[in-house]
């Protein structure tokens, strides 16, 4: 027998939150449109990140999507069938899942110009991480809680797996361009997106009738945004010129099919309008040389710009090991005297890039040529010694972990810069990215950022995360300025990524294990009402 139609109204539960009543069983066209609807919040959400950069739409899509994976918007009218929390918690997850991917299938698309199958194998994988904390948030007002625990768990298992972790096109990029930003300098991006889910589950509390939860979950976000004019960001204690410089080119291009005798040409005619003194930062794999840097013609040259210009150059060298598929992604420094002196060597890698995982299987399937050699990784913190003091290094994808950043910034490191290559891709979504994770890092650590692309972008970043300059892509440019030397830690670099993951893990667990704990203490017949700690479940 069927009920009467779904009510928000409904009973009360913990000071007014509504039941939903879900005697009513989905329609055909009910579960057409409930992915299709998942699909368009999962989009919608992408949308806030660059290049878009619609920064409300990331708490707006999110908040969409939480409340559809709890079926709270269904065109019909219809919700959820009753049934044992595990069945809900399965019927959650696949829309979780089914958000999540549309999501990455916009934020990932970057992926699909490396490699096809590489996107392919690894969007089901990162939906399905980001998935499974998300559909434990409920539609009440615990998701004040829930909701970025779950979005603070899932991203930090996804910048670690698969292959090491990807942790592109996560919300926070989104916020660099908002007011949201200064967020950062409390606990990083995590705590960024940590904010962002914060305010979906205002949406979604307040959706649901339960206008004390918002008014709980608005306070909490003020004092969040109070706190981070407060928090430490560092200070100066010097400044030095410095300059990002761009030698141009076309993209769409790889290294097996590209004159990287012509990149190189390309750099060195970019400097030619410097200043002398200026320490000039040239971007990843600048110089490609056969065997050790050291011993190449290029390092000959390089030392007589560096003495030519009384500067100290910071160069991106990929030196191909002799008689073997192994490369090794280095930054260099020469100083003002041509001394060779202190070296880098990247340590995150791109999976599908700078190698390939379980290469000897997917090569049976998919054309791995663009990929022909595998990078040796290096060790130790992103640091290196100049006369300006040391400098923090992160070599391309690596901007995108803030650890990376913070082991250099924890050594001592005065300004950070980002020896990057974007040339590969041909629209602006990788570019736009890379840029934006230098705004977070800058905040984060409190330090300028110094990005150095060969085809764009480049750019110099303020400690607050503002952009003091860039240049467009595929042109030649260089970006200076007098770059301030700064030291102190902020919050996000004392702490790291560990303590908000751990809260966030131990919240979801204790979610999980109340609902559990109530279930079988349960005895008697009907559906759950949400009135007890199974309401993570049934609100």
């Amino acid at each position: 027998m069927t009920g009467p139609g779904p009510s928000r109204a409904g009973n009360a539960v913990g000071g007014g939150l509504p039941v939903v009543d879900t005697a009513r069983t989905p329609s055909g066209a009910s579960r057409l449109a409930r992915p299709l609807l998942l699909a368009s919040a999962g989009v919608v959400t992408a949308l806030s990140l660059p290049p878009w950069g619609f920064w409300p739409l990331g708490p707006l899509g999110l908040a969409a999507g939480i409340l559809l994976i709890t079926h709270e918007i269904l065109p019909s009218g219809d919700h959820e069938v009753s049934g044992a929390p595990e069945h809900r918690y399965k019927r959650r997850f696949s829309a979780a899942w089914a958000y999540m991917a549309a999501y990455f299938v916009v934020s990932l698309a970057w992926m699909t110009e490396l490699t096809a199958p590489g996107f392919l194998i690894s969007i089901p994988i990162e939906a399905a991480i980001m998935a499974l904390p998300l559909a434990l948030v409920p539609r009440n007002r615990a998701a004040l809680v829930l909701a970025p625990a779950a979005l603070v768990a899932g991203e930090a298992w996804r910048w670690v797996i698969p292959f090491g972790g990807v942790p592109m096109g996560n919300l926070a990029m989104g916020q660099v361009g908002g007011p949201l930003l200064p967020v950062a300098r409390i606990s990083g991006s995590l705590g960024l997106i940590a904010f962002v889910a914060l305010l979906a589950a205002v949406i979604v509390v307040l959706y649901g009738g339960d206008r004390v939860g918002a008014a709980i979950g608005v306070g909490a976000a003020v004092a969040f945004l109070l706190l981070a004019g407060l928090a430490p960001r560092g200070y100066r204690v010097g400044s030095a010129p410095m300059a990002a410089v761009q030698g141009g080119g076309p993209l769409g291009t790889h290294a097996v099919n590209s004159d990287l005798g012509t990149v190189f040409e390309r750099q060195m005619a970019a400097m030619s309008d410097l200043e002398p003194g200026v320490m000039a930062v040239w971007p990843e794999s600048a110089v490609t040389v056969d065997g050790p840097f050291v011993d190449s013609p290029a390092a000959r040259v390089l030392s007589d710009l560096a003495v030519s210009g009384g500067r100290s150059l910071v160069v991106g060298v990929t030196e191909r090991v002799v008689g073997e598929k192994t490369f090794r992604n280095a930054v260099v420094v020469i100083e003002p005297d041509g001394t060779i002196d202190e070296r880098y060597d990247k340590v995150h890698l791109v999976p599908f890039g700078e190698y390939v995982p379980l290469r000897s299987v997917i090569d049976r399937f998919a054309d791995l040529s663009l990929i022909p050699r595998e990078a040796i990784p290096g060790q130790g913190p992103g640091v290196v010694g100049t006369p300006i003091g040391p400098v923090g290094v992160a070599i391309s994808f690596e901007i995108y972990f803030p650890d990376r950043v913070r082991s250099g910034v924890l050594e001592g490191a005065r300004v950070v810069t980002n020896p990057t290559l974007a040339s590969s891709y041909t629209t602006t979504l990788v570019p736009e990215q890379s840029l934006a994770s230098a705004r977070l890092r800058a905040v984060e650590t409190g330090r300028w950022v110094v990005q150095s692309s060969t085809t764009g972008y480049s750019a110099i970043v303020d400690a607050e995360g503002t952009v003091m300059g860039r240049t467009g892509l595929e042109k030649p440019g260089v970006v200076s300025a007098d770059v301030e030397l700064r030291d102190g830690l902020t919050w996000a670099v004392r702490a790291g990524k560990l303590p908000i993951s751990v809260l966030a893990m131990v919240a979801l667990l204790l979610a999980a294990v109340d609902s559990s704990r109530w279930r079988w203490r349960r005895r008697g017949p009907g559906p759950e009402t949400g009135s007890g700690p199974d309401a993570v479940l049934t609100g």
